[in-house]
């Protein structure tokens, strides 16, 4: 759809960056990852984007106020700030679909286009995902490494958040593979460890067969 990016800043580092970044939080602390998404999320607004919240474990509104104690101008900018649980919004037959989430994200793009917006930036929180039988490894893996695919041409900034004290260590790993920039100590940095998605999706298809004689 875009066939020239924005250079957009992030809110919570000072460097420039090309819009439509798929970005990877790993985190335990929730008080820095809040300050950090904060930042982020009221850059958006400075950037005249479109934001997109998804939020885990607590109701809409409580993440709001703590977002607005934060400096995020949520009050006033209401329109410009969709806020919803994600299980919710991704899952509208109880079970999460990698086809319905991604037509989700580019539509959501073009739709902030649309409404005259500069571009979109988004967040979720992830540990929703596998609890009570919503997805499986295999559906949120094709999900992710599929997004890197969708944001060229659809660029909405993404920041997907996962607790390491919710996902076991190979599936970190995994989820390290595809997503291409990740956020330490408030930093945003190259992933070493990111592998394009085509090439990804087939390995883990034959890992998902299991070995053959």
């Amino acid at each position: 759809m875009t066939e020239k990016k924005r250079r957009i800043s992030l809110g919570f580092t000072g460097a420039m960056f090309d819009e439509g970044h798929h970005i990877i939080y790993i985190y335990n602390n929730d008080a820095e990852r809040k300050r950090t998404m904060a930042k982020f999320l009221q850059q958006g607004f400075l950037e005249n984007e479109k934001l997109l919240y998804l939020v885990a474990d607590i109701p809409p509104a409580e993440i709001r106020r703590e977002f607005l104690k934060l400096g995020v101008n949520v009050e006033e900018r209401q329109k410009d700030f969709d806020i919803a649980p994600g299980h919710h919004a991704c899952c509208p037959e109880a079970y999460f679909s990698s086809d319905f989430m991604l037509d989700l994200v580019g539509d959501y793009y073009e739709n902030a286009i649309k409404e005259g917006y500069a571009g979109a930036r988004g967040a979720g929180e992830m540990s929703w995902a596998l609890l009570e039988g919503r997805s499986t490894v295999p559906e949120l893996m094709d999900y992710e490494a599929r997004l890197n695919t969708i944001l060229k041409d659809h660029p909405l900034t993404t920041v997907c958040q996962y607790d390491v004290r919710k996902f076991d260590s190979a599936l970190i790993m995994d989820l390290l593979s595809v997503h291409p920039m990740m956020i330490v100590r408030g930093q945003l940095v190259r992933n070493p460890v990111y592998v394009e998605p085509e090439i990804f999706l087939q390995q883990n298809q034959k890992r998902m067969n299991g070995p053959h004689e």
